[in-house]
């Protein structure tokens, strides 16, 4: 069957696990395995962006709902993007002094400036978001491209009830090996290349064959 939506997976996790008295279970494995993956993984289609306000006087935001990890922030100011440098909070020189941001960090669950905002700036944050299906999200990037990464974590998470030692190790394997693929596959795409036009390397191709070699 195939597994689109939140509703496929865990029609899927309970075929998987044959016994009924986990079927009621199967949403809790879901949110457990959701949370292996949110830690494990890095991918670049859970990143995305996120436009953002300051307000005048204050140095904090507080972060968006899905927020899983920081990759970078923007001040946008006639309409073009300035990079803000990132800066761990403790090591932050704070002023109370009200200005525009030159440095950020995450402070709990807010974003932090160095000083307050001056000015109510619009800003950029670029993220890693969190994995996290439910009736009213029932589809993500994640199960679309990789669903056996999701049946497998959720299989992984329910193998403790199995008390099947070798299954739950066939799990594993599998699992492991979803996200290894996965991370090589997303290294492959931020890696730089050079791009070869197809027809001159199809001329090459030809010029040698008809020397014999």
């Amino acid at each position: 069957m195939a597994i689109t939506t939140y509703a496929e997976l865990q029609a899927a996790a309970a075929n998987w696990l044959v016994r009924g008295d986990l079927t009621a279970r199967v949403a809790e494995f879901i949110d457990l395995a959701e949370a292996r993956l949110n830690r494990v993984l890095r991918a670049r289609l859970a990143e995305t962006e996120v436009a953002m306000s300051a307000t005048v006087g204050v140095r904090m935001i507080p972060l968006p709902a899905a927020f899983a990890e920081p990759l970078a922030l923007w001040l946008v100011s006639g309409g073009e993007r300035q990079p803000l440098r990132f800066a761990e909070p403790r090591l932050m020189a704070v002023s109370s002094t009200p200005g525009r941001p030159c440095a950020w960090g995450i402070d709990g669950g807010n974003l932090a400036f160095e000083r307050p905002c001056d000015a109510a700036y619009g800003l950029v944050l670029r993220m890693l978001t969190k994995f996290s299906l439910s009736d009213t999200a029932p589809t993500n990037s994640l199960l679309t491209d990789h669903p056996d990464a999701y049946l497998f974590a959720t299989l992984c998470e329910a193998a403790p009830f199995l008390r099947d030692a070798d299954l739950a190790g066939a799990y594993e394997a599998r699992l492991d090996r979803a996200i290894a693929e996965i991370n090589a596959k997303d290294a492959r795409a931020r890696a730089p290349r050079t791009l070869v036009p197809d027809t001159p390397r199809r001329a090459a191709a030809t010029f040698d064959i008809t020397r014999g070699y």
